[in-house]
C-alpha cells in the first residue's frame, strides 16, 4: 500500500508543477498549482480571467468583481489512491470603497499509508496534508481595469515533518466592455518558505500567467487561451523512458522542438452557454504540457483533456469535471455554489 501511495503522490507532484531538469523537485508547496474548482478543472486547470467563478479569485484576485459579492462556494476533488483536495471560499463587498474581499482555504488530504525507515523497517502508519489559507482583495482604479492581491498562509505536513510559508498573488484584469474581450495578467505564488522540512529552504512554484477570453457575439460560446510559466521558457525535462545508450540504441534528443515547448505554455478551453440566463453549461479544456509529460510513449489516450458541465437550479449551482491525468488515472471534481444574498432580504455579509 505504501508503495502505491508513494507512486501516486509523486504523480500528484508531476501534475501540479512544471518538471524541469534544472529545477524539478526543488520547489515546495506545489499543491498551490492544483485547480481549486470543478469549473476550472473542466477548463484545463486554469481560468485566471473568469469573473463568474469565486474560486478563480484564488488564481487571480483581480477576477473578483462585484458580481460575486456574497458568493459562497464549496469544491472537492477525488484524485487517486485515496488522495483528495478541495477549496471553500466566500466573498464580500465594501460598498463605500468599491473594494471586493474574499477568503478561503485550500486543502489536500493524502490519507494514511504504511511508513518505513531507510532500512525498510516498518514504522507504523504515516499521513500527510497541505493547507493554504487565503485572503484577498480587488479594486477597480478605472472602469475597465481591476487589480488585486492575494496573501496565502501555507502549512504542509509529512508525518512528523512540517513546513510553513507565505505566498502572494498580484493580478490585473481588463475587460473592453460588458461581454467583451477579457485580458488577464497574474504573478502567482511569489513568496518564501519560513520553516523548511530539512535544513534547506526551497523555492515556491512562481508562475507568471497571461490569459485572453472572448464570448462570441452570435453564438452562445466563450473561449479562452491561457499562457502559463511565462517566467520560464524551457519546460523540457529529462524523460528516462526516452534515454538511449549501449543496451537501448542510440541516445535520443530529450529537448522538445521550439514549437512543442511553446505549446507547453498554453491551455485552451471553451464553454457552451445553454438555456435562459445560461442555466446549463458544457465545458472542455486541453492542457498540452500535461499531455506531453504524463502520456505514455506509443500509447494513444486522452491525457491532457478535460470536460465537465454546470447547472443552476434555483439558488444553487452544481458543477462537475472529469480530467484525464494519465491513461491509468481519471479525476472527478464536484462543486456547489450559491449567493448568501438569495437567503435574506438584506445582505448577510
Amino acid at each position: 500500500m505504501w508503495v502505491s501511495k508513494k507512486i501516486w503522490i509523486v504523480g500528484l507532484v508531476m501534475l501540479s508543477v512544471s518538471l524541469q531538469a534544472q529545477i524539478g523537485g526543488k520547489e515546495v508547496f506545489t499543491f498551490l498549482n492544483l485547480s481549486p474548482s470543478s469549473r476550472i478543472s473542466a477548463l484545463g486547470g486554469s481560468a485566471i480571467g473568469d469573473s463568474e467563478d469565486l474560486a478563480s479569485a484564488y488564481l487571480n484576485p483581480a477576477s473578483l468583481t462585484d458580481t460575486l459579492r456574497q458568493a459562497l462556494t464549496f469544491q472537492h476533488q477525488f484524485l487517486f489512491a485515496g488522495i483528495q483536495q478541495g477549496y471553500a471560499g466566500v466573498a464580500k463587498q465594501l460598498t463605500a470603497h468599491d473594494v471586493m474581499l474574499h477568503g478561503g482555504f485550500h486543502y489536500v488530504l493524502y490519507g494514511e499509508f504504511d511508513a518505513f525507515d531507510e532500512f525498510g523497517i516498518a514504522q507504523g502508519q504515516a499521513n500527510a496534508s497541505d493547507l493554504a489559507i487565503t485572503v484577498g482583495a480587488s479594486y477597480a482604479p478605472y472602469e475597465k481595469l481591476r487589480v488585486g492581491v492575494n496573501i496565502k498562509g501555507i502549512s504542509s505536513r509529512l508525518d512528523q515533518y512540517r513546513s510553513s510559508g507565505l505566498a502572494v498573488d498580484l493580478g490585473a484584469h481588463y475587460q473592453t466592455a460588458p461581454g467583451g474581450t477579457q485580458l488577464s495578467l497574474v504573478l502567482r505564488n511569489a513568496g518564501v518558505q519560513f520553516s523548511p522540512f530539512g535544513e534547506t529552504r526551497e523555492k515556491l512554484p512562481v508562475d507568471l500567467q497571461f490569459g485572453i477570453a472572448k464570448r462570441l457575439k452570435h453564438l452562445p460560446f466563450q473561449f479562452a487561451i491561457i499562457f502559463h510559466h511565462l517566467n520560464q521558457w524551457n519546460l523540457s525535462y529529462e524523460n528516462p523512458s526516452q534515454e538511449g545508450g549501449f543496451l537501448f540504441g542510440p541516445p535520443q534528443d530529450l529537448t522538445p522542438s521550439g514549437f512543442d515547448n511553446f505549446m507547453r505554455h498554453m491551455i485552451f478551453n471553451g464553454e457552451f452557454l445553454i438555456g435562459k440566463n445560461d442555466t446549463f453549461r458544457v465545458r472542455f479544456g486541453y492542457n498540452h504540457q500535461r499531455k506531453q509529460e504524463l502520456s505514455v510513449t506509443n500509447f494513444q489516450n486522452l491525457t491532457g483533456f478535460s470536460a465537465g458541465f454546470g447547472i443552476r437550479i434555483r439558488r444553487l449551482t452544481f458543477d462537475y469535471a472529469l480530467s484525464k491525468i494519465h491513461f491509468a488515472a481519471t479525476t472527478h471534481h464536484i462543486g456547489i455554489s450559491t449567493n448568501l444574498g438569495y437567503f435574506s432580504g438584506s445582505r448577510i455579509l
